[in-house]
């Protein structure tokens, strides 16, 4: 009988060695910012220089809101030069006029001469037969940067979950970004 007890001990212990490891093999595979690289056309790193929101008829009558940053600065896997408008749900044009969105980056993310990186896929039918570059992922595809004291850049880190959760060098990022395009095939 004891060895029977032994052999189940011994049993439930490797069972158990077997769920914590595909656990940790599960947590591994599931990269926040590989799936949003995947899931992006680009991503511009730069200043946002222009700011504006948008309204669209809706469907049923209403009105439908879109704030469009245009972002100018260097696209992360090919450094190449570039200005971008990037466009979200809602916004406000005046106090009253205008609408929150859950998914939207708060507007001081976004003001004029923020330094952002953002994410962006294009979208042929945003609103009303207007087409462009949609910020993916809605605010966890927007972040901040600034440069270091040594002159490097530093993209800021929004904590566990996020693409990126740890502030990270951008020329770590950009290699990053450049082998998963080369892996996706891009």
């Amino acid at each position: 009988m004891g060895d029977d007890a032994a052999m189940r001990s011994l049993a439930l212990r490797s069972a158990a060695a077997l769920a914590a490891a595909a656990l940790c093999l599960g947590a591994a595979a599931s990269d926040p910012l590989a799936d949003l690289l995947r899931r992006s056309d680009g991503a511009v790193l730069g200043h946002v220089r222009q700011r504006e929101v948008r309204a669209f008829p809706a469907p049923d009558g209403g009105e439908l809101y879109f704030t469009v940053i245009r972002v100018e600065g260097t696209d992360l896997a090919t450094g190449r030069v570039e200005t971008i408008d990037v466009t979200f749900s809602g916004g406000f044009i005046t106090e009253t006029r205008g609408a929150h969105s859950s998914t939207a980056p708060p507007e001081d993310a976004t003001r004029v001469g923020r330094r952002v990186l953002a994410f962006h896929r294009h979208v042929p039918d945003i609103a009303e037969g207007f087409a462009g570059e949609a910020l993916v992922n809605g605010d966890g595809g927007l972040f901040g940067w600034f440069p270091s004291r040594k002159g490097e850049t530093i993209v800021q880190g929004r904590g566990r979950g996020a693409a990126i959760e740890r502030n990270v060098r951008l020329p770590e990022l950009r290699a990053r970004a450049e082998r998963d395009r080369a892996e996706d095939g891009r």
